[in-house]
């Protein structure tokens, strides 16, 4: 468990460090509240996974492989953490 947390870990870094000073960025733009900065790291999040993990380290997926995370497993997790964020901004 210890080992898939840390694997995790090593995928979302690449991804939630730029996503969150993007949205951060974004967000300013159109008023910083935690509804927009949620609305635009629903945005970022995904286009960061497409752009990292699709088109420039697309053979960083037989990493993750190995430790049981398939392709379709990232995108779900990835999908559900921002979506997860958006949500949790509504009803706040």
């Amino acid at each position: 468990m210890l080992i898939n947390l840390k694997v995790l870990w090593i995928f979302y870094r690449k991804l939630l460090i730029p996503g969150i000073l993007f949205s951060l960025f974004l967000s300013l733009q159109l008023g910083l509240t935690f509804e927009n900065f949620s609305l635009c790291f629903l945005l970022i999040l995904p286009l960061l996974h497409y752009f990292i993990y699709e088109l420039r380290l697309k053979n960083e997926y037989h990493f993750y492989a190995n430790f049981g995370f398939s392709r379709l497993n990232l995108w779900i997790l990835t999908v559900s953490l921002a979506i997860g964020l958006k949500f949790f901004a509504a009803f706040l």
